[in-house]
């Protein structure tokens, strides 16, 4: 179990410790080999993520420099919800949802344990109907997190319409087969886009993730703007900023294309259309996209995320900030040399 620390056993629960925070969790969760999702649901292998989602929220909290909200729409145990009440200082709120009780009453311990529980409120509801009770301008959030269990596409619009204008969403995808190119046309129904295998699916991966998030902002007359994204394991983490306005939303659109890739030559290129033959050789080529061709990490933003993980002593996250950062400006693409 890396990243925690066992402390005691209480009645089938386990305190253990991850970052600064003590959490009250399933003791089957960290004895089992796959987590399972009764009677709450927590992942030790998660922990990596949510030691990332904490500098980005708090690096977020700093740059607003005002009260912020976050909410944890599917929080689970509260893992990453308490972990961010307590080591995400700039955060002034919390807001903890998921439709599973036992797993909100485990939060409500954990968050009364680490002394947090008065910056913490708690909903039982569906994801959807907490997204639309907080979808008109005076309720919604500044930091939105959308951590379901495998796709997040069925509940993106909804998210979309929780956040501030400005604010932030931080979107999980954990079906990666589909993402990767294992599954394409699975990928063309849930993400608008065709995913395809090749050496770098994990970069297309998290691209798609980042398109299918134009794709349902548009509409609203928003707008995005990546600040982050990595695919670490099973899962893919995408971080972006929400703007808004027709030409934010038009603006989207630019960012939008396609990755054509030879299989005969291995020339790859970004074109606005599909070409089906190669113009080098000639050869049948397959595609991946429509998927987000510009930038998806922000270096400004992740310079100052850099600092937050020096403050908190997290150097593998300022590590993968830093080479993110450094890597602005590259194709959305790349060769592996062997």
């Amino acid at each position: 179990m890396e990243g925690c620390v066992i402390l005691n056993q209480i009645r089938g629960n386990t305190v253990i410790t991850e970052g600064k925070t003590k959490l009250l969790v399933p003791t089957l969760s960290i004895e089992s080999k796959v987590p399972p999702k009764k009677p709450a649901f927590y992942n030790p292998a998660a922990t990596f993520s949510r030691d990332i989602s904490i500098g980005i929220c708090q690096a977020f909290g700093q740059r607003k420099n005002q009260p912020i909200e976050m909410a944890d729409s599917l929080a689970g145990v509260g893992a990453r919800g308490i972990r961010i009440a307590i080591e995400a200082p700039a955060i002034s709120r919390v807001h903890l949802n998921d439709l599973n009780r036992d797993g909100l009453d485990l939060a409500r311990s954990s968050a009364d344990i680490n002394g947090v529980l008065s910056k913490c409120t708690f909903s039982p509801e569906d994801v959807k109907m907490f997204f639309a009770r907080h979808s008109s301008p005076d309720k919604r959030f500044d930091i939105v997190d959308l951590d379901p269990y495998g796709s997040p596409a069925p509940y993106l619009e909804s998210a979309l319409a929780a956040v501030t204008g400005g604010g932030l969403l931080c979107i999980t995808a954990t079906d990666t087969a589909v993402l990767c190119g294992v599954h394409p046309e699975v990928a063309r129904r849930k993400y608008y886009a065709r995913s395809l295998r090749s050496e770098y699916c994990h970069e297309t991966a998290a691209r798609i993730l980042v398109g299918a998030l134009a794709h349902r902002a548009m509409p609203l007359n928003l707008g995005i703007r990546p600040l982050f994204g990595h695919t670490t394991r099973h899962y893919v983490r995408v971080y972006a900023s929400i703007t808004v306005g027709s030409s934010q939303a038009r603006s989207c659109q630019k960012g939008l294309g396609y990755i054509i890739h030879c299989s005969t030559c291995g020339a790859r290129r970004v074109s606005k259309e599909v070409d089906r033959f190669c113009p080098d050789c000639g050869g049948k080529t397959g595609y991946s996209g429509p998927l987000w061709v510009q930038d998806i990490n922000d270096p400004p933003f992740l310079r100052e995320t850099c600092k937050v993980y020096e403050e908190l002593g997290t150097p593998v996250c300022s590590k993968i900030v830093q080479t993110a950062s450094e890597e602005t400006g590259l194709p959305p693409y790349y060769f592996v040399l062997d």
